[in-house]
């Protein structure tokens, strides 16, 4: 499968207070550099790492150890983000987390993986960005926490 690794997975690697995710992290980043998978990041998680705590600036050294396709926004990604935007899938401060959907969706990835239960990895994203998908011609993606892959 060709995967897109949302910020949140990445920064699970620093995650000590629940030791389950950088595990499952990096089971999942193993199984991208043996190829069972395809990773893919974009411009929106490389912005957000330079911004992260040092604790996770640190390990982006496993993370460039790990043969991933960088996908860049472009106008189309762009529009795609303003009609989820639009639907007020997540609150403002958050639109980030709708930049890494609308980059995935654009990218013809098969899931989106994420550790951000509360934005992303849950029923009601899910079905809002269907619902966009359809309306607009796009392939319906899969938003899924490490654990489903």
């Amino acid at each position: 499968m060709r995967l897109h690794l949302e910020t949140s997975t990445l920064g699970a690697l620093a995650d000590w207070e629940d030791p389950r995710r950088p595990a499952l992290t990096r089971q999942l980043l193993r199984g991208i550099v043996g190829a069972v998978h395809e990773g893919v990041i974009s411009n929106v998680v490389q912005e957000e790492l330079e911004r992260a705590p040092a604790e996770v600036r640190r390990l982006l050294s496993e993370i460039r150890a790990t043969p991933l396709e960088l996908v860049v926004e472009d106008e189309e990604s762009r529009g795609l983000f303003v009609q989820y935007l639009e639907l007020g899938i997540v609150p403002a401060r958050y639109r980030n987390d709708l930049r890494h959907v609308a980059v995935a969706t654009v990218a013809g990835v098969d899931a989106l993986v994420s550790w951000n239960f509360r934005h992303l990895v849950n029923v009601r994203t899910r079905r809002a960005v269907h619902a966009v998908n359809l309306r607009l011609g796009y392939p319906l993606i899969e938003i899924v926490s490490p654990e489903e892959i």
